[in-house]
């Protein structure tokens, strides 16, 4: 089919494909008139197509002619090279000539008519074609940061990247005469700028990330703040960094919003760990733990007065796993006769056949307070509280088979105990927090591993994630005769102290007073852009925490390379 070139009212030339020239210009018009700034989108067409060629290069259509491909072929690696062997041989100068006027043209053309167009297409284009090579696997300096390798080893990789091009770009930018030399000054020249690229596409490249994402954190950090985070528990820009300098600068120079801050999250750790109790509360005050004990001890009664535990296997076998754990440890001039004789009710009362709901609860209360009253003899409090967990068992069991609708109730009512138990130990430590009703991440830590310690490290329980967040990023900083908190404190004095003798040595004693109490709010005003919400946001922000991608670092060395070997050929 006949092609036909049309100009539009900007001058822009367009090839049409029509049988005729009537059905051509009718055509034309038809797309024209639903396209009335067809001719920007050509500029940029055409520019992205320029860029398409490595950027910068108008030689390089020229290349890809010269290799006997078509005019309108990309220009893959494999056209490049057949065109610059076939230019600097002789055999395709002609081509190169025709199509690098051709592309010079056509470009100098969209230039003219939308130059922000045209510009915006070359640097889509430049980019496009960076990614095209490192995504196709023909640049080199991409591969071997693909493979894992160090940056010098990148930056080998890079220099014969930009050794080919500057060479291909080299001869093609050359009088005829003179291609073999501009090739050889080009890979010369392309090989030092591919060569250092990376060193300095990787410095910018922290740099602007450090910028953007000043304290970097790394996987399991983040995931001990998410946890706490989920948990409703605010954390301040030091203490999910880690970062001690910031931690004390936080608590030195903080003020109000510091101290008011770690008060809130005290609370809000606190209300995270009693809601395991169904507590809804922000302290473990004295009234709301015996609150607590009191409801789930109701709870407990409730359910017992109509169900009724019925003795089995498993529970003989529970009872004496506790009694010969017992016996194991302790020797027996110092057994307590209350684990046997308790062992020995027990059983009777089993051999008699189900135990009513009162019963049952009767001897729970006993082992309870009988184990709550030997903490000064941990040996006996375990077997006590094992044979409470093995009875507390068996009704579970017997409650599931029996009367299934207060199974969950029952579940949920024996974990609330259990969880009391971690908690009642928790807010029993020492210090003002504690007596205030905090309950602190290493109060916690330590209840739980008093619970289970196995479980603990395993992850398992309900308060195990909780604790072990809390212990990584909450717990305080030593609180005197530290470097970093000695440096918080000296920027107290030296600031003032340096400003008002500055201003003195300027004005006389008169206006150093005045620059010793300016510089006493340097500090404070600091302190509160630190402790705002927009300086708490840009100093925790994990924007860009992680390292740049080798793809993206490998499409900036060759951008950059790019850039350097088009500005040698092209003063």
């Amino acid at each position: 089919m006949p092609v036909f070139e049309i100009q539009d009212k900007n001058g822009a030339t367009y090839e049409v494909d029509a049988p005729d020239e009537n059905s051509a210009v009718a055509g034309f018009q038809k797309f024209n008139g639903a396209n009335p700034d067809v001719g920007v989108a050509t500029a940029i067409g055409r520019g992205a197509a320029q860029g398409a060629t490595l950027g910068f290069n108008d030689e390089m259509r020229g290349l890809v002619e010269a290799g006997g491909a078509a005019p309108d072929q990309p220009a893959s690696l494999g056209a490049l090279v057949r065109g610059g062997y076939n230019l600097l041989t002789g055999s395709g100068a002609d081509a190169y000539s025709a199509g690098t006027e051709r592309t010079r043209d056509d470009l100098a053309t969209a230039r003219a008519q939308h130059p922000i167009a045209t510009t915006t297409g070359e640097i889509g284009g430049a980019l496009g074609s960076g990614a095209g090579l490192v995504g196709g696997g023909l640049s080199i300096g991409a591969n071997a940061a693909r493979a894992g390798t160090g940056l010098g080893r990148a930056a080998i990789g890079s220099a014969a990247d930009g050794a080919i091009l500057g060479g291909i770009q080299g001869a093609g930018s050359s009088e005829e005469e003179k291609r073999l030399e501009g090739a050889g000054s080009g890979l010369v020249t392309g090989g030092l700028i591919g060569g250092a690229a990376p060193f300095v596409v990787s410095g910018a490249s922290n740099l602007f990330r450090r910028a953007v994402t000043p304290l970097p954190i790394n996987a399991e950090r983040q995931a001990a703040a998410n946890v706490l985070r989920n948990e409703g528990v605010d954390l301040t820009a030091g203490q999910l960094s880690g970062s001690k300098g910031l931690r004390y600068a936080e608590s030195e120079i903080g003020g109000n919003a510091a101290e008011n801050m770690m008060e809130r999250q005290g609370e809000q750790f606190t209300r995270a760990a009693l809601r395991r109790a169904a507590i809804d509360a922000d302290r473990a005050t004295p009234q709301v733990m015996d609150d607590a004990f009191t409801r789930i001890g109701l709870d407990f009664d409730a359910l017992a007065a109509r169900n009724q535990l019925i003795p089995d296997r498993q529970l003989v076998g529970d009872l004496t796993t506790a009694v010969g754990d017992y016996g194991a440890i302790v020797p027996e001039s110092m057994r307590s006769p209350i684990v046997l004789k308790v062992a020995n009710d027990l059983v009777d009362a089993a051999k008699r056949g189900p135990i009513d709901g009162a019963a049952y609860q009767s001897l729970r209360s006993q082992l309870e307070r009988a184990s709550r009253g030997a903490k000064a003899n941990p040996e006996l409090s375990t077997a006590l509280r094992g044979m409470r967990e093995a009875i507390d068992g068996a009704m579970e069991r017997s409650i599931a088979v029996n009367n299934p609708a207060d199974a969950g109730a029952w579940r949920d009512v024996r974990n609330q105990y259990r969880n009391m138990l971690v908690l009642e130990k928790a807010a029993s430590g020492a210090g003002e927090n504690a007596a205030l009703g905090l309950i602190s991440p290493s109060a916690l830590r330590n209840a739980s591993v008093n619970q289970g310690r196995r479980a603990y490290v395993r992850g398992q329980g309900d308060f195990s994630e909780l604790a072990r967040a809390g212990e990584a990023l909450m717990k305080p900083m030593p609180n005197s005769g530290t470097a970093g908190r000695l440096r918080a404190q000296n920027l107290i004095s030296f600031v003032p102290s340096l400003i008002g003798g500055g201003v003195g040595a300027a004005g006389g004693p008169g206006t150093a007073m005045a620059g010793f109490a300016a510089g006493a709010a340097v500090p404070r005003i600091a302190g509160a852009l630190m402790m705002s919400r927009p300086g708490q946001a840009y100093l925790s922000n994990q924007v860009l925490s992680g390292p740049a991608s080798p793809q993206a670092r490998a499409i900036a060395n060759l951008l950059l390379t790019n850039s350097g070997i088009a500005v040698r050929n092209h003063p």
